[in-house]
């Protein structure tokens, strides 16, 4: 059977949607999960959640676009396996997993970082508001 997450470093960070969190637990037994969602919801309590909300408005986004790239940065340097998900698996963390590769070092350009990611999971949508996030984060990319 054909996963509904993907991985974007091997055996480490994998992203996709709300509910492959449980198919993920089961296979990859993550460390954490970043829920990028701005709403909070209920989860299972024996799961390590953090509730990382990436928020549309403009003004924020790249805030907290940076934070949960931090976030993620953080945990994979602290060796821990890694997932994080929004509501499909296709905005925010397609955006989240284009900057984690540039954090990491994994691509130079924005533009390399997306390829990369569409390669892993092709139903990603970079929204220009979420592009323009990134661009203010990573200024030389």
């Amino acid at each position: 059977m054909e996963k509904k997450y993907q991985e974007l470093i091997k055996n480490r960070i994998y992203f996709g949607g709300a509910n492959d969190v449980t198919e993920m637990m089961e296979n990859e037994k993550a460390d954490v999960v970043f829920d990028l969602r701005v709403k909070e919801y209920d989860v299972d309590s024996n799961i390590n959640r953090v509730h990382t909300p990436i928020v549309d408005e403009q003004e924020h986004q790249a805030e907290s676009l940076k934070n949960a790239l931090h976030q993620v940065k953080d945990a994979y340097e602290n060796n821990k396996k890694v997932y994080f998900h929004c509501g499909g698996g296709n905005t925010r963390a397609g955006t989240v997993a284009i900057g984690t590769l540039l954090a990491l070092g994994q691509a130079q350009t924005i533009e390399e970082a997306e390829e990369m990611v569409r390669s892993i999971r092709p139903t990603i949508k970079f929204k220009p508001e979420m592009k323009s996030s990134l661009k203010e984060i990573f200024p030389e990319s």
